[in-house]
């Protein structure tokens, strides 16, 4: 038996992230295709896994400039893509409750676990959440750092994460204003 991969994705997430990136590169010019991409990898899926996949990221097939069948993504499909705001903020919600699994804080920095392989996605999505209480994020395989902006209190931000961990709804501090020191 094949021992798999550790940088297969482990979380749905984490793999629609990776097939997302497929399909960008256009790698992708059918469900088989990317099938043998992902077993290549050390990820095995069923088909009906890859369909529903495929649907949730807004992959569609068609034809490239070459003629060529592939699977595309129109930009602005999915919904971290779309806007900043109040859409992308209960996006992040929902990632939240599916990919925190743990959140930690000191006087400087807000650090949050993840499943292996989800943290760099989950970081991009509260990179492109937009909110002005975060400057940005450092991810790695399953660890994001947050650093908040002046005036953002690590402990609220914190909290927020929490929250919406388990409640899976936008914290307020997501609309708060940095201040300038």
């Amino acid at each position: 038996m094949m021992a798999q991969d550790n940088h297969a994705p482990a979380s749905r997430t984490a793999r629609q992230a990776r097939i997302r990136e497929l399909v960008r590169c256009g790698r992708v010019a059918s469900q088989s295709d990317l099938a043998s991409i992902l077993a290549a990898e050390g990820l095995t899926v069923s088909q009906g896994t890859l369909s529903r996949d495929l649907v949730e990221i807004g992959a569609v097939r068609g034809r490239d400039l070459n003629g060529k069948l592939r699977y595309t993504i129109r930009e602005g499909s999915h919904p971290s893509d779309v806007t900043t705001g109040s859409p992308a903020w209960e996006h992040l919600a929902r990632l939240t409750k599916e990919l925190c699994t743990g959140v930690r804080n000191n006087e400087s920095l807000v650090v949050l676990k993840t499943p292996p392989g989800a943290a760099q996605y989950f970081g991009s999505a509260i990179d492109l959440a937009g909110s002005q209480a975060i400057l940005g994020t450092i991810a790695g395989d399953d660890t994001i750092v947050i650093i908040c902006a002046s005036g953002i209190r690590t402990t609220d931000m914190a909290e927020a994460f929490r929250s919406m961990a388990e409640s899976g709804t936008p914290a307020p501090i997501l609309a708060a204003e940095a201040t300038s020191s």
